[in-house]
């Protein structure tokens, strides 16, 4: 009976043993990814900061006064020698032309049949 006895105090032990290691290898891994999500939301943060930078950025210079001091003095309203007038006739004669799809079209190119 004595050596069943040890056995199981042996048995136990191993066991009780095991529990308490695992429990503290789940603790130590929850500490890493603890540490890992908080460098993960402080990277978040740093680019939300950004974004929202950019986006000032952005709706500043979309502003209509913004962009009439960015194209002041390149921009004009055309002569009446640089206005080009069709009529609809001349239209309705290019529908059956397509215009050419090409980045840098050359100067014979600019229209294509379908």
């Amino acid at each position: 009976m004595n050596r069943v006895w040890w056995m199981f105090i042996i048995l136990a032990v191993s066991i009780f043993g095991s529990g308490a290691i695992s429990i503290v290898w789940l603790r130590m891994e929850i500490s890493a990814t603890a540490k890992n999500c908080g460098n993960l939301e402080d990277q978040r943060e740093m680019v939300a900061r950004e974004l929202r930078e950019l986006r000032g950025t952005k709706s500043r210079l979309l502003r209509p006064s913004m962009i009439a001091k960015l194209v002041e003095g390149r921009l004009s309203v055309p002569t009446a020698q640089k206005t080009v007038h069709v009529t609809e006739r001349e239209m309705n004669s290019y529908q059956k032309y397509e215009i050419a799809r090409s980045n840098n079209p050359r100067r014979g190119d600019i229209f294509t049949r379908k």
